[in-house]
């Protein structure tokens, strides 16, 4: 009996060493560059976001810096009025506006002289063994308090008299929008995008309330034109496939760098052979996944609809499956429309600023946008991404519509739908412009 469980004994101890040397042996024939996570995606993403021509002298960054640290609160809620033309307030509002942009005129200084660089860089930073998703974004919700003041600051202007300086200040605004545009986060560049969408909808404000000589138009039409040409809003995910790959390695691939200690223990060697499968399949889903949205982005809503291309089934599918995947995508199909709605509101504000030059220089508005293109007023027609073909456009009398086919992609005759027509029918109309309200 003795020597029976002796066999046994030695027969167990055999078959735990033959397991270990299977592991080790299966583990070698893993390429550590694999299964260590020697990218180090942190570095890849500064290098990517950082401007080619970097300058430290023409970077935005310091002068936003210090904008933050002396910016003001408004504390009895001001910030609620900023969609308001001032008229519209009643003395109390318009009282308060005031006191909040003058307890913050250091900041608004130090906003307009970070509007005036070039662009817009930070070394982004993570805590060790952190993931990149981890960065710090706490500046994003100041930047977007600062263009309010900006706007708001200009609105004030033009309803003073001082159009020029009110369209000037607004371009700058655009354009500092465009300082999140390209290769960083997404929250980053959706910010940006809505610091520029809010600029235009305070320019249609002044226009429809101002009345700015055509020199003025020209030139802000000539700002507007040279800050949105190529598409600056166009969706990059370059970032975000960073952060999906450095989270796949960090959590499947052990999270160690090229810098650590390469000496391969069992336990390691054991997770290794669990986890490398899956953090290879997540990885090959996540790649197929951006090499459809890079090639999809160029598409608009409407070409994207006549194809019958689903983004939001089509990505859904791609990463049924996967855990990582899914946990980090975004809507990516809502990205994209956000991406194209920017663009419309741009083009629509070019064509209104036109359309308004022209009657100042004629005494009369244009019967078709083809006139303000053979007359030298626009280079092009404004293209409408969820029609296929021009804005709408439609003198009547004494004014004029124009508007988009917005995400129903029908021609709805002009009836205004504030969301875009994402939950029911009709256009998005940019003039006349339509009634805001208070963000209550």
């Amino acid at each position: 009996m003795a020597k029976k469980t002796s066999l046994i004994k030695w027969a167990l101890v055999f078959l735990v060493i033959l397991f270990v040397l299977l592991i080790v042996v299966l583990s070698s024939l893993i390429p550590k560059e694999k299964h260590h996570a020697k990218v180090d995606y942190l570095a890849e993403y500064n290098k990517i976001s950082k401007p080619a021509d970097f300058n430290p002298n023409e970077n935005a960054a310091p002068y936003f810096d210090k904008a933050f640290e002396v910016m003001a609160e408004d504390a009895n809620g001001e910030k609620k009025y900023v969609k308001l033309w001032p008229a519209d307030m009643n003395d109390d509002q318009l009282r308060a506006v005031r006191q909040w942009l003058e307890s913050n005129r250091q900041t608004l200084d130090y906003l307009k002289q970070a509007a005036s660089k070039p662009y817009y860089w930070k070394l982004c930073r993570v805590n060790d063994n952190e993931p990149l998703m981890m960065a710090d974004m706490n500046d994003l919700a100041l930047f977007r308090k600062g263009m309010y003041l900006l706007c708001m600051e200009a609105k004030l202007m033009a309803f003073e008299g001082q159009t020029e300086a009110a369209f000037n200040q607004l371009a700058d605004v655009y354009k500092t929008g465009t300082f999140f545009a390209g290769p960083m986060f997404l929250i980053q560049q959706l910010v940006g995008i809505a610091i520029s969408a809010f600029a235009v909808q305070s320019a249609f404000q002044v226009l429809e309330h101002t009345s700015p000589s055509p020199a003025i138009l020209e030139d802000f039409q000539r700002r507007i034109t040279s800050l949105s040409s190529g598409q600056p809003f166009l969706t990059d995910f370059s970032a975000e496939k960073l952060i999906l790959y450095d989270h796949i390695e960090k959590f499947l691939g052990g999270g160690r760098t090229s810098n650590e200690k390469s000496g391969l223990r069992i336990r390691d060697a054991i997770l290794t052979i669990f986890r490398h499968p899956w953090m290879i399949r997540e990885k090959h889903r996540a790649e197929r996944l951006f090499d459809y949205l890079d090639a999809t982005k160029f598409k608009t809503p409407w070409q994207l609809h006549n194809e019958g291309n689903d983004v939001h089934r089509v990505t859904d599918k791609m990463i049924k499956g996967t855990l990582f995947v899914r946990l980090l995508a975004p809507a990516f199909d809502r990205v994209l429309f956000i991406s194209y709605r920017i663009q419309v509101q741009t083009d629509a504000l070019i064509a209104v600023t036109t359309i308004l030059r022209y009657k100042a220089d004629k005494g009369g508005y244009p019967q078709n946008l083809e006139e303000l293109v053979k007359a030298g007023y626009l280079d092009k027609l404004p293209a409408d991404p969820f029609s296929g073909g021009a804005l709408v456009y439609k003198p009547t009398g004494d004014n004029f519509i124009l508007y988009s086919f917005a995400a129903d992609f029908n021609d709805d005759g002009g009836k205004h739908s504030s969301d875009w027509a994402e939950k029911e029918g009709g256009d998005f109309v940019f003039w006349p412009v339509q009634q805001t309200k208070t963000s209550d």
